[in-house]
């Protein structure tokens, strides 16, 4: 009933406060879609003490070496403010990206994490013994109700469960009841809560102690059903199990980025080498501003590190060399670079690629978790203008027949324009797949003019995979130059539900038009389209193979577990999705697990300390 007053309030709110401009959560997950559940392959070693996971070293899905399910999503985009980089997102989701089947609007069992067993019958530092309850061990975490996502309702939760092997049973020991992220704020003054539990029951204290956490979500009415999608997110970052620990020892001593930023331009993640180098200082951005906290008592001497490599090899890599200070206790800062000290350069003609690196270290404590001290990423220059960070953390939409909508795009030369790249959130019954007329705009003072390509039969269309953006190829290739405002003219009142990255705000570009005029978006963030130019009617997907020796078997990797390297020697290896997203990245030898990689196109770069990075390309087919 409260979900469905609530739909229909938003509905009234939209249609007459908002002036047909929409904002609604998100749909679902094609990170997810057609990606069947992970099997984890435990390691032969249960879990022990210490414990610790803040969900810096997987994305996607859980690190397989420590939980047997798949059904959160792990991410940096829905947390406000995470604790570190990387979260576990709970929702109304299944392990595959859709509504659950037994889903209603009443509260429901929805998603879970499960640890793999856990020896807590033993306490192995120090002096090693038989664990008690003297020996003071607690289970502390982080969570966030909402984050970027939809708030959970009073009726839904969120739950921690703890497995007595024993007695061969779950014991519910925490539950919190849904609320919006603005009052759990308000409430406890900060964005996160810390909960602290100690384990003191003897059940638990035995080899075969499991932890869970789950979630009961909520749909809404579907009377509005290209409004509907995800709902009631959860967030839970940093958990910690030891002993010796008290009610106040909330955070191991830790050194850690608190969030992503994979950009160095001004303006866009991806966009042409030939535009950027046509504006070169005008794309750069004009500092590096990337927050990490000191979550030690201790000062802490940090050094910093600042390297990025031209993947071509034909310029020099830049390597800032280590930069010191000192850091107090319980301390935030930022690792800040203004101006930046580099300009992308390489002597390639186009598709020019780049690796970033930031990384802070420190020798004064021993830091339990080394995958939160360095950030990297790819930065692509390939034959499309991303303004968005490919990840939807809701959509947007127009409720009126006729209303436009346009994102605008500067050119810095004269070009073809080839392709539309659209993310559209998918709905309950493919709801939103309505016909609308794909539509380009000159520019006339800084709002969209005459209409100088439109397009007609067009509908929302849903790709599989990584955030794939559907391509929508002009009849006709376009000559472009200056700035052009892409998007549509709807044929009907329903809501389109457009992917839109609420993490970047560009706002200042998005305009709407229901009355003949056009306004501002009234919303923060970007939509999720994406222009392709140049020569090509398709996007470029990724970096050019290297010529190596190495080389990667079985490929095409069919529903395998892991591939191997024709070579043994250490090398960092990093997985790149086909919309430049790092998924994965590990130090390995001879294998490279892909259980919980779905069907796809990837980029394997290889680091090793003998050479260049390789590129080679990984085909993973069902």
């Amino acid at each position: 009933m409260l979900k469905s007053l609530a739909a229909a309030f938003l509905f009234l709110v939209s249609t007459f406060l908002l002036a047909q401009e929409l904002l609604i959560p998100v749909g679902m997950n094609p990170l997810l879609i057609n990606n069947t559940s992970i099997s984890t392959k435990a390691k032969g070693v249960d879990l022990r003490l210490p414990f610790y996971e803040d969900f810096s070293s997987s994305f996607v899905y859980p690190d397989f070496s420590v939980f047997s399910d798949s059904t959160v999503f792990i991410n940096s985009s829905f947390a406000v403010s995470p604790v570190t980089i990387g979260v576990a997102t709970f929702d109304g989701l299944d392990a595959n990206g859709y509504l659950y089947e037994h889903g209603s609007s009443f509260a429901f069992p929805a998603d879970s994490l499960t640890s793999l067993s856990m020896r807590l019958d033993s306490i192995f530092t120090g002096t090693p013994h038989l664990s008690s309850p003297a020996d003071s061990i607690y289970f502390s975490f982080f969570y966030q109700p909402q984050g970027y996502g939809e708030k959970p309702d009073g009726e839904d939760s969120l739950l921690l469960e703890f497995y007595a092997a024993n007695q061969n049973k779950w014991v519910e020991v925490w539950s919190v009841g849904g609320t919006s992220y603005t009052a759990f704020e308000a409430l406890n003054g900060s964005s996160w809560k810390c909960v602290m539990l100690p384990i003191t029951d003897t059940s638990f204290l035995n080899e075969g102690f499991k932890f869970r956490f789950r979630n009961y979500a909520s749909y809404a009415d579907l009377s509005f059903p290209s409004w509907s999608g995800n709902a009631d997110f959860w967030n839970i970052d940093y958990i910690f199990i030891d002993s010796d620990r008290d009610k106040t020892d909330t955070i191991p001593s830790d050194l850690a980025f608190r969030e992503r930023k994979e950009t160095l331009l001004k303006n866009h993640f991806v966009m042409p080498w030939n535009q950027f180098m046509a504006n070169v200082s005008g794309e750069m951005a004009s500092e590096i501003d990337v927050d990490y906290s000191n979550y030690s008592t201790s000062l802490l001497n940090v050094t910093e590190r600042l390297v990025i490599t031209d993947l071509s090899g034909t310029t020099s890599t830049y390597n800032s060399g280590l930069s010191a200070a000192n850091l107090a206790p319980r301390t935030d800062t930022a690792f800040r670079r203004n101006p930046i000290p580099y300009t992308y350069t390489s002597l390639v003609s186009k598709n020019a690629e780049f690796l970033v690196q930031m990384s802070i270290n420190t020798a004064t404590i021993s830091d339990p978790i080394k995958e939160n001290d360095t950030l990297a990423y790819y930065q692509h220059f390939y034959n499309y203008f991303a303004s968005d960070d490919g990840t939807a953390e809701a959509g947007y939409g127009l409720t009126l027949n006729g209303a436009k909508a346009s994102f605008r795009f500067d050119l810095n030369a004269a070009d073809t324009l080839r392709s539309i790249l659209m993310f559209f959130n998918r709905t309950v019954n493919d709801a939103n797949q309505i016909y609308f007329y794909l539509t380009v705009w000159d520019n006339n003072g800084g709002v969209p003019g005459n209409i100088i390509y439109q397009q007609g039969g067009v509908r929302p269309e849903f790709e599989n995979g990584f955030y794939n953006y559907h391509t929508y190829t002009l009849d006709n290739p376009l000559p472009v130059n200056g700035s052009i405002y892409v998007g549509w003219v709807q044929t009907t009142d329903e809501v389109l539900n457009l992917g839109f990255d609420k993490n970047n705000d560009r706002s200042n570009r998005l305009f709407y038009n229901t009355d003949g005029n056009w306004y501002n978006s009234l919303y923060a963030g970007t939509p999720m389209i994406r222009i392709v130019v140049g020569s090509e009617n398709e996007p470029h997907v990724g970096l050019e193979e290297s010529e190596s020796k190495v080389s990667l078997y079985p490929n095409p990797c069919n529903n395998c577990a892991m591939v191997s390297f024709s070579d043994s020697e250490l090398k960092k290896v990093s997985v790149i999705d086909i919309n430049g997203r790092l998924v994965q990245q590990s130090m390995c030898e001879s294998n490279l697990q892909t259980n919980h990689l779905q069907a796809g196109f990837y980029t394997i770069v290889v680091e090793k300390a003998s050479s260049q990075p390789i590129i080679l390309k990984l085909v993973i087919t069902e």
